[in-house]
């Protein structure tokens, strides 16, 4: 009998902690669900925290959309020892060890605790579904569901039935990792290390003899490689992907492949070098090395996902922004106020929202109009920015006087009256103080100018507003003197912001 499954989803169960089910977890809770993720002792739940704040950080890090929001994401996560809680979850994710036994005593404890409407996944790469299954009663809802490390990155799911899986399964499963923004690919029946694994032994024969199998089509086969295998190596080679895999999981997949296991590999997993979890493999890892690969892989495939999403330009994107100096005289005396006022301790502050309106080759400015900064004011605001800021560019950004996010009710005011006045919120515009004469000790030699920082680019990469204004303000002589810089995000997802030409209106004679 065809059993209908829960949707939409709330609580998703992840029945393991390391690499593969911390990732999954960071994903469905990136996706808005509840997570439980449980783990065999209190020392594995500790370890699995600490692995999902460092997968937070170097998403963070990496530039990734979601770090706004990043400490609310975490916040859906909790971790257990016990799998009886797992009764309260909608949908479940077994991700242990490449053990059969293990596995299989997990899924006939799930069997007995899940309710009969939800769905098990697994996300073995090596064992068939209909193996892990057999000593259940509710085959119909277990199916596999294998992602790609790092699982929040990599869109790519492979989604594989048992001989027995419910076609309900397969597309409440499909729809949850659609939701999740994952691109799942079905196979109708077990092949072991599917397409992924296949491609990276030999990419073009292997190929060819999937298509000649029946297994999938050739637009499958292009759409694993493009958004799943060829995604990673552009950073990593091979000898870094077998070591972050695992010696002893790539082991298992080329036996069950019905493969001889290469004598390099069976050396090394005799030894117990297995790669990046052991710390030695093909390479020797330390935790420096191991971060800055996973970070300079999250930074690429970060990326590639913004530049999937961009829409295509527009043709004669303006360059051009027009302002009456006069609009900006009530930030600039602002500006200047906070400046004069600065000490190293009690750093300037200076934000306002710019509004106008936007024709066919250029962007006006009407009105600058000065906002709050939300830190001053609310705990929580100020509680997430020292969580997903302060952890990437620095101790100085926990003064709450330095580094400025805008006030919502002031941001919704402004929009409500720049919209009945037929105009709309281009961006804002933000002061540099001379950091390089009045800043901290410290910090005395950084020359801040009228370009974006890396702060500044994090921040003009999140709100995507078209107009980034800069006022940069130094000591001259017994007074001051300002320039201004004007900016766009990134056009093509990376990191480089991009410049738009000032021109200053002169009034009518």
């Amino acid at each position: 009998m065809q059993l209908a499954y829960r949707y939409p989803v709330r609580t998703v169960g992840v029945v393991g902690g390391g690499g593969m089910g911390s990732g999954i977890a960071l994903t469905y809770a990136l996706a808005g669900h509840d997570v439980v993720v449980v783990q065999r002792s209190p020392q594995g739940c500790a370890a699995t925290r600490s692995r999902l704040s460092g997968l937070a950080r170097q998403l963070v890090r990496a530039g990734s959309p979601d770090a706004g929001r990043m400490s609310t994401v975490l916040g859906r996560i909790r971790t257990t020892t016990d799998l009886a809680e797992l009764a309260v979850a909608d949908y479940v994710v077994e991700a242990v060890p490449e053990d059969l036994a293990v596995k299989r005593q997990v899924h006939a404890a799930l069997d007995e605790i899940a309710a009969p409407d939800v769905i098990v996944a697994s996300a073995s790469t090596a064992i068939p579904v209909d193996v892990l299954a057999q000593d259940c009663k509710h085959v119909e809802r277990i199916l596999g569901t294998r992602f790609y490390l790092p699982a929040p990155l990599v869109p790519l799911v492979d989604v594989v039935r048992g001989e027995r899986t419910g076609e309900a399964a397969v597309e409440v499963a499909t729809l949850l990792l659609a939701g999740a923004g994952k691109r799942p690919v079905t196979f109708d029946r077990h092949a072991a290390g599917t397409v992924g694994p296949r491609l990276q032994t030999a990419l073009i024969d292997e190929a060819l003899r999937i298509v000649g199998e029946g297994l999938v089509p050739p637009e499958t086969v292009d759409r694993v490689l493009t958004l799943g295998v060829g995604r990673r190596f552009g950073v990593t080679g091979v000898f870094d992907r077998l070591d972050f895999a695992g010696l002893d999981t790539v082991a298992a997949t080329l036996r069950s492949l019905g493969r001889p296991v290469p004598a390099p590999i069976e050396e090394r997993v005799r030894q117990g070098r297995l790669g990046v979890k052991t710390g030695a493999g093909f390479y020797p890892w330390t935790d420096e090395r191991v971060c800055a690969v996973e970070e300079a892989l999250a930074r690429q495939l970060i990326a590639q996902a913004a530049q999937d999403r961009a829409p295509a330009p527009a043709a004669g994107r303006s360059q051009a922004v027009v302002v009456d100096p006069a609009v900006l005289r009530p930030f600039l005396d602002a500006a200047l106020a906070a400046y004069r006022a600065c000490t190293p301790e009690e750093p300037p502050g200076c934000f306002a929202l710019l509004v106008g309106r936007i024709e066919p080759d250029r962007m006006v400015v009407e009105r600058a109009v000065l906002a709050r900064n939300v830190r001053g004011t609310d705990q929580a605001a100020a509680g997430e920015y020292e969580s997903t800021i302060v952890p990437c560019f620095g101790e100085a950004y926990g003064n709450r006087r330095r580094g400025f996010w805008c006030h919502a009710v002031d941001q919704l005011r402004v929009h409500r009256e720049a919209e009945a006045d037929g105009l709309e919120v281009l961006g804002s515009v933000h002061l540099h103080p001379d950091w390089h004469r009045i800043g901290p000790p410290g910090e005395r030699g950084l020359h801040i100018s009228q370009h974006p920082t890396a702060m500044d680019a994090y921040m003009i990469q999140q709100t995507q507003w078209p107009l980034n204004m800069i006022c940069y303000i130094e000591s001259s002589g017994d007074g001051c003197s300002y320039t201004f810089g004007a900016w766009a995000p990134p056009a093509d997802g990376g990191n480089r912001c991009e410049e738009l030409t000032l021109h200053w209106s002169v009034p009518a004679r």
